[in-house]
C-alpha cells in the first residue's frame, strides 16, 4: 500500500528538548542520556555552533565528539550559522511534548539562565498559553535572586505554569512488549500526532503475557558502527590469550562466559588500559580477605567484578555506551575499596569513592583516546547511574547488583553453583518497572523467590558484625598511615593491596605493625552493647543490602515484586530488615587509630 508507514517504538515516546548553556554541551550529553534512559526521544540540547555543515539544518542524531571547529561570534559565518540554529531549535521547540531546562550552577551564579535560554523558556510557556500547547515544563532548579529573571520565573512556578523537575516515581510495574509484536500500520495522509492513542501503563500491565523476549539484541541492531552502535566480532573469553584480560582465572573466565557467551572484542580495547588494570588488585568485599576471621579459597577482584557487569548490561542492551558506563564504574575505588568508605565516615551509603570516576576516566590517554574513535565523550559514560539497567534505587535489580551478587556468592561465600548461576540468568528478561524504566527481572516466580531468599545469606553477612569491625579496622588503619605520613591518598590508586599491607608492617611504626598482625590472626569479631576498654571496639552501621525483584504474575500477566506475590519471601526480608546489628564491634586486641592531631 502506498502512503503507509509503520508505526515505530518512538510514535509512543514523548519528544523533549533540552534547554541550556551551549558551554555546559558536555552537562547537555549527560542529561540527553539520562532522559534517553527514560524512555524519552530527545530531539535537541544545547551545541556549540560549528563549522560542520551537517549539524545545523536537521536534529542531532549522535553527541559524538564535536566536529569540525567551534566558531566564536568574531568569525565571518557565525551569524548564519547561529540564524540557523536559531530556526532548528525553535522548529523542535513547536514539537516538543516536554521542555528541559538544565539550569546548571555557572560561573559561580545559582541556576544560572542566560537571555537565550529564558527565551525559549518563555517561548514555550506563552506557547501553552497562547497557541494551545500543552507542553510538560521543567527547569532543573530555582535560579538565584541575583539574576535578572528570577521574579519572572518564580511568578511562572507559583501558578504551577512550569516545575521543578524531581525523578518520577510510580506504583505499578508493567510488562514488556516483545520485539516481534506486530505493529499496526498507519497511513500518513489520515493520522495525526494527536490521533495516536499513546499506550498506558495500565493498558500494556493488563494485556496478555507476551512471549519473553531474547535477551539478545534484535537481528536489525547487530551491524552498525560509531557512537555506542557495534560490530559482530566476538570471542571465546576462556580461550582468548590477550593481554587485557591475563588477570582472569579459568574458573573466572567460565564464569564470565555465562554471562555473555560472546564476548565482545571492541571492549578489550578499553580493558587494557592501565587504571583499569589496577583493579585486578582490588578485593571486592573491602579487604575481609586479608584476615582469619573469613577463610576465603579464592580472590573476587573489582576487576572482574567490572568485567562481569559491562557483560550483563551489553547482554540485555547491545548498547555501547551503556556496557562503558558499568565497565568503569569501579574505576575510582581505591584500594580496599568499601574500607575506604567507612574510613571517611561513610558507611552507610558507600558511595563516597565514586567521586573521582568522571575525573580518572578524562584524565586515562588509553580510555579517552579509543573514547575518540569510538565518537563517544569521557562524560556519557561517567555514570552509570544515568543507566536504569545498569544502577537504579536499592532494592531493585540492576547489572551491578546483580554481578556481585553472583560472583561473591560462587567464589568466596559458596552461596551459588555456577550451574545454578545459569539456570537463574537464562531466566531474567527486560521488564519495566513502577517507573517505567527498563530493569531486569526472573520469568519464573519460583526462581525470583529462591533466588531473593537465597541471596539474604549473603545480604546478613554485608552488615554483620564481622565485616563492619574489619572494614572499619582497615579504614582507621588506612587513616592512620596517611596520618603518620607513610601513605598518600593516591597511593591507594597506585599499590595494590597486597603492597600496602606489606608497608604497614614494614614501616617501622611498632603499635600500627603489631595491630596489624593481630587483625591477620584474628578468628572472631566481638559485638557489644556497650563499649569494651582496652581493644580496638567501634561504633559504626553499615549499608543495607538486599534485592527484591522483579517476576511475571502468572495470575493476571502483570509484572510485580516477588514481594508482593510470595508472603515467605516478604516475610524473610522483613526478618533481616529487623536484624539488629550490635553496637559496638571490634578485635580484643587493642589499636588506637591515629588523629592527624597526635601525629
Amino acid at each position: 500500500m502506498e502512503n503507509q508507514r509503520r508505526v515505530t517504538e518512538k510514535d509512543f515516546m514523548k519528544k523533549l528538548v533540552i534547554s541550556g548553556s551551549s558551554k555546559l554541551h558536555e552537562r547537555a550529553l549527560y542529561w540527553r542520556g539520562y532522559f534517553e534512559g527514560r524512555g524519552y526521544d530527545v530531539i535537541d540540547w544545547p551545541c556549540p555552533i560549528s563549522t560542520e555543515e551537517e549539524t545545523l539544518d536537521e536534529p542531532q542524531t549522535e553527541p559524538g565528539l564535536s566536529l569540525g571547529r567551534w566558531l566564536s561570534p568574531n568569525d565571518s559565518d557565525y551569524a548564519t550559522r547561529m540564524t540557523k540554529i536559531y530556526k532548528r531549535f525553535y522548529k523542535n521547540l513547536d514539537q516538543a511534548d516536554t521542555f528541559f531546562l538544565m539550569n546548571e550552577d555557572k560561573d559561580g551564579i545559582e541556576g544560572y539562565i542566560g537571555a537565550s535560554a529564558i527565551a525559549e523558556l518563555t517561548y514555550v510557556v506563552t506557547g501553552n498559553l497562547n497557541r494551545g500547547k500543552k507542553v510538560e515544563i521543567n527547569i532543573l532548579k530555582l535560579p538565584s535572586k541575583s539574576q535578572n529573571c528570577y521574579d519572572e520565573v518564580k511568578f511562572w512556578l507559583d501558578q504551577d505554569w512550569i516545575k521543578i523537575y524531581h525523578r518520577p516515581t510510580g506504583k505499578k510495574a508493567t510488562i514488556p512488549v516483545p520485539d516481534d509484536t506486530p505493529k499496526a500500520e498507519v497511513p500518513v495522509e489520515t493520522t495525526t500526532p494527536e490521533e495516536v492513542e499513546l499506550v498506558q501503563p495500565e493498558q500494556v500491565a493488563a494485556a496478555p503475557a507476551p512471549v519473553a523476549a531474547p535477551i539478545s539484541a534484535p537481528e536489525s541492531t547487530k551491524k552498525r558502527g560509531l557512537f555506542g552502535r557495534h560490530t559482530d566480532k566476538t570471542l571465546d573469553i576462556t580461550t582468548c590469550k590477550d593481554k587485557a584480560l591475563k588477570p582472569l582465572t579459568l574458573e573466572a573466565r567460565e564464569y564470565l562466559k555465562v554471562l555473555c557467551p560472546d564476548f565482545p572484542s571492541w571492549l578489550l580495547k578499553y580493558i587494557v588500559a592501565p587504571e583499569f588494570q589496577r583493579l585486578s588488585g582490588v578485593s571486592m568485599v573491602n579487604g575481609i580477605d586479608y584476615c582469619s576471621v573469613f577463610k576465603f579459597q579464592n580472590f573476587n577482584s573489582v576487576f572482574q567484578h567490572s568485567i562481569g557487569v559491562a557483560l550483563i548490561i551489553w547482554r540485555f542492551t547491545q548498547d555501547k555506551k551503556q556496557t562503558l558506563a558499568g565497565l568503569f564504574h569501579d574505576i575510582s575505588a581505591p584500594a580496599f575499596k568499601h574500607a575506604i568508605d567507612y574510613m571517611n565516615g561513610d558507611a552507610e551509603t558507600q558511595e563516597s569513592i565514586e567521586k573521582d570516576t568522571g575525573k580518572i576516566i578524562r584524565e586515562s590517554k588509553a580510555i579517552t583516546r579509543q573514547l575518540k574513535k569510538d565518537g563517544i565523550l569521557p562524560s556519557e559514560i561517567s555514570d552509570y547511574k544515568l543507566f536504569p539497567v545498569a544502577d537504579n534505587e536499592a532494592p531493585n535489580l540492576a547489572a551491578d547488583r546483580l554481578e556481585y551478587t553472583f560472583s561473591n556468592g560462587h567464589f568466596l561465600f559458596d552461596t551459588w553453583t555456577l550451574d545454578q548461576i545459569k539456570t537463574f540468568y537464562a531466566d531474567l528478561i527486560l521488564m519495566k518497572n513502577e517507573d517505567n524504566l527498563d530493569e531486569i527481572g526472573f520469568q519464573t516466580p519460583n526462581l525470583a523467590a529462591e533466588f531473593t531468599t537465597q541471596n539474604l545469606a549473603l545480604s546478613l553477612v554485608y552488615h554483620s558484625d564481622k565485616v563492619r569491625a574489619i572494614s572499619q579496622f582497615l579504614g582507621d588503619m588506612i587513616q592512620s598511615m596517611i596520618n603518620s605520613g607513610y601513605l598518600t591518598l593516591e597511593d591507594l590508586y597506585v599499590m595494590s593491596e597486597r603492597e600496602i599491607i606489606d608497608w604497614i608492617l614494614s614501616c617501622g611504626d611498632k603499635p600500627m605493625g603489631d595491630a596489624f598482625r593481630n587483625f591477620q590472626r584474628a578468628t572472631t569479631v566481638f559485638g557489644s552493647t556497650t563499649a569494651k576498654k582496652n581493644c580496638y571496639c567501634i561504633s559504626v552501621k553499615s549499608k543495607v543490602r538486599y534485592i527484591t525483584p522483579l517476576t511475571q504474575n502468572p495470575d493476571d500477566a502483570t509484572v510485580i515484586r516477588i514481594t508482593e506475590l510470595d508472603k515467605k519471601v516478604k516475610t524473610a526480608i522483613n526478618k533481616y530488615l529487623d536484624d539488629k546489628q550490635s553496637k559496638y564491634v571490634g578485635f580484643d586486641f587493642d589499636f588506637k587509630p591515629y588523629t592527624a592531631a597526635e601525629v
